[in-house]
């Protein structure tokens, strides 16, 4: 049982909670840092930024800090 909720893992989206900070990371290079989840969907996570206001960005793209 526990090898198939493991092989389930690695198929599954990132969740991220609200209020976490993260960072954007595209191709191994760091796009935007110290971000704030706002929320999520199935078209991404909606996030803040200290500048440059919010945008959605897939979950696969963000890097939890800290």
């Amino acid at each position: 049982m526990s090898i198939i909720l493991f092989l389930k893992s690695l198929f599954s989206s990132p969740v991220f909670v609200a209020g976490e900070r993260v960072n954007h990371v595209r191709r191994g290079s760091v796009e935007r840092t110290d971000g704030y989840v706002v929320g999520q969907t199935d078209h991404g996570v909606l996030v803040e930024w200290p500048r440059g206001g919010a945008s959605v960005i897939p979950a696969t793209e963000l890097s939890v800090i800290g």
